[in-house]
């Protein structure tokens, strides 16, 4: 094999590496993965028609919209976030929809009705929270008893790009994102019990879903 040969087979290589190691770090987030995840998650969480859901941070709704879509105009769905920007593209996107509840959150408490869910969910969001213990406690109130909470997330580093925490986000964090250990040990005090882990849920995501006694 000549030089010029072993040298291009080698930046192949090199290429479809780079390739594989983009998918896995940025594959959770691409629209055609969304697609597919929520879906994933309608099903692992068993959420049925009916059932009354809420989003913690919905960023633009995608999400909402498919859970509605799920639970029916017999059931509810309600959406946080907190920019002003994310609660008009979720009022947008769900517009028509009367089942479905948007309401801006904050940052120590979801602003959730006590007791209103079936399933919380929240996805890339808990490694925001600058108040995890308490945060956790505002879930518990907003989860029906027997109720499930959803948490999706990534071990810090698992997204390469963002290399250091976001701002405001707990000072017990290092790095950007959080460890699926350390969302167990600070949810399990709030009432919570794991009932599910998986630890490669989507690209760099891992997943816990917790039920409330």
């Amino acid at each position: 094999m000549t030089v010029k040969k072993t040298v291009g087979l080698t930046v192949a290589a090199g290429s479809i590496a780079a390739v594989i190691v983009l998918y896995r770090t940025f594959g959770a987030f691409l629209p055609w993965r969304e697609a597919a995840e929520v879906e994933r998650l309608i099903e692992v969480a068993g959420i049925q028609p009916g059932h009354s859901v809420g989003e913690i941070g919905a960023g633009s709704g995608k999400f909402t919209a498919a859970v509605a879509a799920r639970v029916g105009a017999n059931g509810r769905v309600y959406a946080t976030e907190l920019s002003a920007d994310n609660l008009a593209a979720i009022r947008t996107r769900v517009s028509g929809l009367g089942h479905v509840t948007v309401l801006e959150g904050a940052p120590l408490r979801t602003n959730l009705p006590d007791g209103c869910c079936d399933v919380v969910f929240m996805r890339n969001v808990y490694h925001h929270l600058t108040d995890p213990r308490e945060f956790g406690q505002s879930l518990e109130r907003a989860v029906r008893t027997n109720g499930r909470l959803v948490v999706l997330d990534f071990e810090p580093g698992g997204v390469w790009f963002l290399g250091k925490r976001p701002d405001g986000a707990s000072e017990r964090r290092t790095g950007h994102g959080v460890s699926r250990a350390e969302a167990l040990a600070e949810l399990t005090p709030a009432g919570f019990r794991l009932e599910q882990e998986i630890a490669s849920w989507s690209g760099p995501m891992w997943f816990l879903m917790f039920r409330k006694p």
